[in-house]
Formats: structure tokens, C-alpha cells, sequence
């Protein structure tokens, strides 16, 4: 027996001998060829025939949702592409194009909402997008040729006909009109080429504090599955500060998810151990021990050995998806030194949590009656000892703590840095450094 699908459609003759027509023949016409045309979008081998998307023009990006509808699609000669001929004054323009043969081959046009896009209809691989924006033009240059431009580049698009032409320049000024938002001479906010868009799906972070705190909720909202990967992280990490007890500490979110049916899969960077101390042995040992019922799972990534030549390499990548719906991506590590917030604090203090946050004035503040020794002093010794559980060198120059330190000053003339008493001081040198690193 013959798949329906995989019958042949045969175009309907009509047998009508009737020289007239009323309303039911043309709805039965209209009705016989609409069943026609679904026989033929349903068998495979004509469904996915070159010809068939450009009869109902319609491609890869037609149906995909949220990237809003397609205006108006077909093949289209790409002539030029930013380096137009205008440009050159000794030649001129049509013929020069000619001599280049910088005709590409026909390649598929997709007109959206707020920008253009084309693609090579044989790979079905997408080019680069070209946005509406307060720049965007359109215009038409000999030949049945599109001229398009807006911030970023310039494109010369070639018509098979002057009707194509003329219907494809009117669809692109309808998108200029319809895009008005993007095309105005209003400035936009922080001079950006596109407006501001209201109910957004992308968010964007500016610092550790306001992105850690997301992170810790977005953990906690998780059902099913959580993927992390990083290039430190620090099970000990408090997401959400100030706070009196270790709720939103990174293993305790992670092991109480876990309990609670959530799948945790975390991947490492595996460090060699004598050039950092990351600790990944020690952080998927704590992790791993937050499950009572085994669903956090934590690799280790690469494996380095003489055979595969895999050793100078890492990965950075600082990712967190959430049952696959929400992603934090191009993020910062969970670890330590990564919180920060609009104060930009010098150190991050690790376990020793302090649950009161304090500007730098009012830190000045505080330490001018003192003379500002312990300010400097107090910093000099926290980041000596988080340099020395990093395995790093510390530099006990105090230099680089008076340069840090001299916007404070500028604060409060009160507070004075200690002079330097060492009048042998040693000037600390990179290349020094690096040697004793090794």
C-alpha cells in the first residue's frame, strides 16, 4: 500500500465546458487547488525542493518563533558588498563592478520587522544581519540595482527584473516606516543605534553583586536540571550578602536543589596545580558531598598527558542554565574576588563575610581619627593572605597600596599613608617575578 504521503499530486484539469462562472465553481476551483498544493507540500521529495521555496517563498527562518515575520523573501544578486563603487574616482563605477566580477551568486533575502538578513541557499548558512537603523537608506542605482546602507556597512543588492526592483524597493521602504522607532532622529539613550525595548528577554549585569543575587534566585526556582561550568569556583561563596547565616551559600543552594530532585551538573577547569591554585580537586570533593542522593555531578576538564599535547589550554567559559529556559552566559566565575557592587571594595574578605556594607567614605571616615595606619594596614595584611592561599607571590611593596589609596585620601586630608621607613626598599620588577615563579 502506497504511503499518502508519498503519492504523487497530479495539477486538477478542469472539466468545466461552461463558459460562465459563478461564486461555487471559482470555490471549488479554489478548494481543489488548495488540496493540490498540500499534497505537494507533503510529500517529501517535492516539500523540500529548491523550487518550492521560492514559489511560496519560504525558507529556513520563515517559521521561527521570535524572530518575528518575514516581509518579504526571494533570490537576489548580491553585487557589492561595504566596498561599493563609489568609492573609487578613477574608474567608473558600473564598470569597474564588471572588471571585479564582484557579482556574487543569487543568494536568499529575507526582509524582517527591523532588519535584513540573507542566506546561501545551499548550506543554508545565515550572513550577517544588517539592522534599521537612524542611518538605514535605500535607494536605486542603474541596472536594477538596490543600493542599502545604514551605520555599519554598505550593500548593493541586483533585481532580475525592473518589476522585482520596484516591488523590493517598496517593501524596504515600508520597513523603514515600519521601523520608525529605529530609523528616528532622536537620539537614542547612551547614543545607542536602537531605541530602548520594553519586555525583553536579555538582561544585562553590571557587576558581581547584581548577578550573583540572580544566580542564587534563579537556582532555587530549578525543577529539573542545572548546568554550570566555570574556570574557578568556590563552593563557600556567599551569593547574596549581607546576611547572618550561609542560606545563599553556593553548596548549600546547590546540595538543597539536589534534594529536592534537582539533577546538578558541574564542569571545572582541572588547573596544573603548580601554576594555580584553583583547587578544582577540593571544590568537586564539597560538592559532591552536599547530595545525599548523588545528583551532583562535577568533571574535571582536560586531562593532560604527553600522548594528546594537551597542556597550556583552559577553558573560560561562565555559564549557568536553568532547566534549559534560563541561561546566564559571558557571566564572571562563582568565586572568590568576583563580588563586587557599585563601591568597587578593594578586597574580597572570602569566609570572613562582613555582613555591613560600607562606602569608601565612610570607611575614611572611620580611620581619620586614627591617622589612616590601620586603613592601609589592614588592607596590605588581607590581600598578603589571599594572595598566599592563591599560591601567588605577594608583593609587600606598599607603593601599589598608596596608588590604591590615593582617591581615598583625596576624600579626607586627615587620613595620612605611612611614609616608606625601608630606605633599601626594593623595586619590584615583572620579569623578577615571573622567575621566582617558576
Amino acid at each position: 500500500i502506497q504511503d499518502k504521503n508519498n503519492e504523487y499530486p497530479y495539477f486538477p484539469a478542469t472539466n468545466d465546458q461552461t463558459p460562465l462562472t459563478n461564486d461555487s465553481i471559482i470555490e471549488e476551483r479554489c478548494r481543489i487547488l488548495v488540496d493540490y498544493f498540500n499534497k505537494v507540500l507533503r510529500h517529501p521529495k517535492f516539500r523540500a525542493h529548491p523550487a518550492m521555496r521560492e514559489f511560496f517563498n519560504v525558507s529556513c527562518l520563515s517559521f521561527i518563533h521570535g524572530l518575528s515575520v518575514s516581509r518579504k523573501e526571494g533570490y537576489l544578486s548580491e553585487v557589492s558588498n561595504d566596498y561599493y563603487c563609489d568609492q573609487h574616482v578613477l574608474f567608473p563605477t558600473q564598470y569597474l563592478c564588471n572588471l571585479c566580477k564582484c557579482h556574487d551568486g543569487p543568494k536568499w533575502f529575507i526582509i524582517k520587522d527591523s532588519y535584513i538578513v540573507d542566506i546561501r541557499p545551499d548550506i543554508h548558512e545565515v550572513c550577517f544581519p544588517m539592522l534599521v537603523d537612524r542611518d538605514f537608506q535605500v535607494s536605486t542605482v542603474n541596472d536594477n540595482n538596490i543600493k542599502i546602507s545604514n551605520l555599519q556597512r554598505t550593500l548593493v543588492i541586483k533585481c532580475r527584473t525592473t518589476y522585482d526592483c520596484n516591488e523590493w524597493t517598496q517593501d524596504l521602504l515600508n520597513l523603514i516606516e515600519q521601523a520608525n522607532d529605529f530609523v528616528s532622529t532622536k537620539q537614542s539613550r547612551f547614543n545607542s543605534y536602537a531605541p530602548v525595548r520594553e519586555n525583553q528577554l536579555a538582561y544585562w549585569f553590571i557587576n558581581g553583586k547584581s548577578y550573583m543575587e540572580a544566580v542564587a534566585k534563579a537556582l532555587l526556582t530549578a525543577k529539573d536540571e542545572v548546568f554550570i561550568t566555570d574556570w574557578w569556583l568556590s563552593p563557600e561563596l556567599l551569593l547574596i550578602r549581607p546576611t547572618d547565616d550561609e542560606t545563599y551559600r553556593l553548596d548549600n543552594i546547590l546540595g538543597r536543589i539536589a534534594d529536592a530532585g534537582v539533577r546538578v551538573y558541574v564542569m571545572l577547569f582541572k588547573e596544573i596545580s603548580f601554576a594555580v591554585a584553583l583547587n578544582s580537586l577540593y571544590t568537586k570533593k564539597t560538592l559532591v558531598s552536599k547530595s545525599t542522593k548523588g545528583f551532583i555531578k562535577v568533571i574535571r576538564h582536560p586531562d593532560r598527558n604527553t600522548t594528546d599535547g594537551v597542556l597550556l589550554w583552559s577553558h573560560h567559559e561562565k555559564m549557568v542554565v536553568i532547566d534549559q529556559k534560563i541561561a546566564f552566559v559571558g557571566g564572571i566565575d562563582l568565586c572568590y574576588g568576583r563580588w563586587d557592587d557599585e563601591y568597587m571594595r578593594l578586597v574580597d574578605l572570602g569566609k570572613k563575610n562582613d555582613t555591613t556594607l560600607k562606602s569608601p567614605f565612610d570607611i575614611a571616615a572611620e580611620k581619620a581619627a586614627s591617622g589612616g595606619k590601620e586603613t592601609v594596614e589592614a588592607a596590605q595584611i588581607t590581600t598578603t593572605q589571599m594572595a598566599e592561599q592563591a599560591g601567588e607571590i605577594p608583593i609587600k611593596s606598599i607603593k601599589c597600596l598608596r596608588a590604591a589609596f590615593n582617591p581615598l585620601n583625596e576624600v579626607n586630608e586627615d587620613v595620612k599613608l605611612p611614609a616608606s621607613t625601608d630606605a633599601n626598599e626594593t623595586t619590584y620588577d615583572m620579569k623578577l617575578i615571573a622567575g621566582n615563579c617558576k
